[in-house]
């Protein structure tokens, strides 16, 4: 029988877009994956915006937001997640600080946030999260982002390999990451929370 590559997919396991109805599925295991991670909570917002059905852009006129799910095909159950958005807290600073809006769009646009990432416990070591999220940087790519970035809690050995393996830089921890500007507006900073550690790489 033909072992399958430690990097393969299950055959019964889909990577999609998710679909108007999956909120809860969905924000159920985000909570996973966004538990112990400051006071900022938009799972309310995540599951609403599901429902509502996509395709999903920011308020800024440009940056895609992305949820995608792992399907367990044969129940039909989502077994994984991963949310993909713009830098948020970082346009709104630049917008209290008066960015315009061409500044703020090309920024929507240029940069991704990897918000949740987190796969249900029975499914895990089956390469479903790497799947999540090397399908999510391709979709980013495609209309055009040129950086990701996250973060998770500082000394997370486990998270650390994973984000070093799909080839992301790993900050030291309190150390942010600097987002690139151009002529039009400056370099802008997205900084961890205390206790928690950046990741960054081109896509």
């Amino acid at each position: 029988m033909r072992r399958r590559r430690p990097d393969a997919l299950p055959d019964n396991i889909q990577i999609r877009e998710a679909h108007s109805g999956e909120g809860k599925a969905f924000t159920d295991l985000a909570a996973l994956a966004m538990e112990g991670h400051g006071d900022f909570d938009d799972r309310e917002a995540m599951h609403e915006a599901i429902d509502e059905g996509g395709p999903f852009i920011s308020r800024f006129g440009a940056g895609r937001i992305v949820f995608l799910v792992a399907e367990h095909t044969p129940t039909a159950g989502i077994v994984g997640i991963s949310s993909t958005i713009p830098p948020l807290s970082v346009l709104a600073g630049m917008e209290r600080n008066g960015a315009d809006a061409v500044a703020l769009g090309a920024t929507a646009m240029a940069y991704v946030k990897l918000r949740a990432l987190a796969v249900a416990d029975d499914y895990r070591r089956q390469g479903i999260a790497s799947a999540l999220l090397t399908k999510a940087l391709a979709i980013h790519r495609d209309h055009r982002a040129f950086l990701a970035y996250g973060q998770f809690t500082a000394g997370d050995a486990g998270l650390d390999r994973f984000y070093r393996r799909h080839g992301f830089t790993i900050h030291a921890p309190g150390e942010p990451v600097i987002l690139p500007g151009n002529s039009r507006y400056p370099d802008v900073g997205a900084s961890p929370l205390p206790g928690e550690q950046m990741f960054s790489r081109t896509i």
